[in-house]
């Protein structure tokens, strides 16, 4: 069943190549074109790197696991429909025992409901917006916790550097992860009786007229810029800020600014902070991983990092549930600890005891610094 769908979908599934048909399957959701590919590709190869560690040492419980992986372009109504293909395989053979992802997140409840009435246990290793409704399942475990905690490490970094400056918040409100983000980060400001501080400016407001946008913020003040967004309109507003003042203060997620904004600003981009998950490699508890990685000849960068830990965390699962089963392994949960690439972690109806801190890091001559 799995190899017709694929079929059906390409390029939507994709056997890797060189796998042998398995008993049991395990699947990675990550874009595979489009903006965010590179992306995709570093989740991938996370993924594959913890794949074929477990096959090269006989497997897990007996059994050679085979990695499925899902194109998933970012659109919703694609997203859902390849998960419900992906949740009627039943045969022992092509069933998806686990998904890692997704990554593009907007439909990510309806994901979550398909993946859990099909018993298709889920881990998702980068963070997820919950808009609002703290959606749980048995057997759905958030590894790093949720996207909104950028909001407060941004503040925390503007309280330290920064605390009089006035700060641009600017979003797209129709992406409801960039409007999470954006209401938590306005939260943090009122907290702490500062929203005077801040002012929000919507995409939509100004279509594409990203110089107009510019001047605003610049004629108003702002000394700095918080951007959140798809990455076209992330990179050229940052230019029109920077082209209007080299030394703006510039924040921007890195997963929505990508390969675009180093294209679109050129040496424009010095100065740019990046929010991102940390790499984990200064990492004290990452360390014997790495050093094992590279032994085996892999660098992991980026994303991969998370990946490959969402893999060995399953693996990890399983063994603690001494099975392969949905609701076995969903059993074990509560009240275990598991390795991570952090340190060991527990999770409670599918949080992590501890998130997973966003990283700030400046960008400075094809070089990033991490400054936070």
């Amino acid at each position: 069943m799995l190899k017709n769908i694929s079929n059906m979908f390409l390029p939507l599934l994709l056997l890797l190549p060189g796998m042998v048909r398995a008993e049991v399957n395990i699947a990675v959701v990550a874009p595979l074109s489009g903006d965010y590919q590179s992306l995709g590709q570093e989740l991938v190869s996370g993924a594959k790197i913890a794949v074929d560690e477990i096959n090269n040492n006989g497997g897990l419980k007996g059994e050679r696991v085979n990695l499925v992986v899902v194109d998933d372009p970012c659109n919703d109504i694609l997203a859902v429909s390849t998960a419900e293909m992906m949740a009627v395989n039943s045969s022992k053979a092509d069933k998806i025992n686990t998904v890692i992802g997704p990554f593009c997140q907007n439909s990510f409840n309806r994901l979550a409901d398909v993946y859990a009435k099909a018993g298709i246990f889920q881990i998702v290793p980068t963070s997820v917006c919950n808009y609002g409704t703290d959606i749980n399942h048995r057997g759905l475990v958030k590894m790093v916790g949720y996207c909104q905690n950028q909001s407060l490490d941004f503040f925390r970094y503007y309280l330290s550097h920064f605390p009089d400056a006035r700060v641009a918040l600017v979003y797209d409100s129709g992406i409801k992860s960039v409007v999470e983000i954006a209401a938590a980060l306005q939260d943090e400001f009122g907290k702490a009786g500062k929203m005077l501080n801040i002012k929000s400016f919507n995409f939509a407001k100004y279509g594409n007229d990203y110089s107009q946008l510019g001047e605003d913020i610049i004629d108003g003040k702002f000394e700095a810029a918080y951007i959140l967004g798809e990455p076209k309109e992330v990179s050229k507003l940052a230019r029109a800020l920077k082209k209007e003042d080299r030394d703006f203060k510039i924040f921007v997620n890195r997963y929505q600014s990508q390969g675009r904004y180093f294209e679109e600003l050129g040496k424009l981009a010095d100065g740019t902070y990046f929010m991102s998950l940390p790499t984990l490699k200064d990492s004290p508890d990452f360390t014997e991983t790495l050093v094992r990685l590279r032994l085996l000849g892999v660098e992991p960068r980026g994303l991969s990092v998370y990946s490959y830990s969402a893999v060995k965390l399953w693996q990890d699962i399983v063994n603690k549930a001494n099975s392969f089963v949905y609701a076995n392994m969903a059993e074990a949960l509560p009240g275990n600890r598991f390795e991570t690439a952090w340190g060991e972690a527990s999770f409670k109806n599918g949080n992590p005891e501890n998130t997973v801190n966003y990283a700030i890091y400046k960008y400075e001559d094809g070089e990033y610094a991490q400054v936070y």
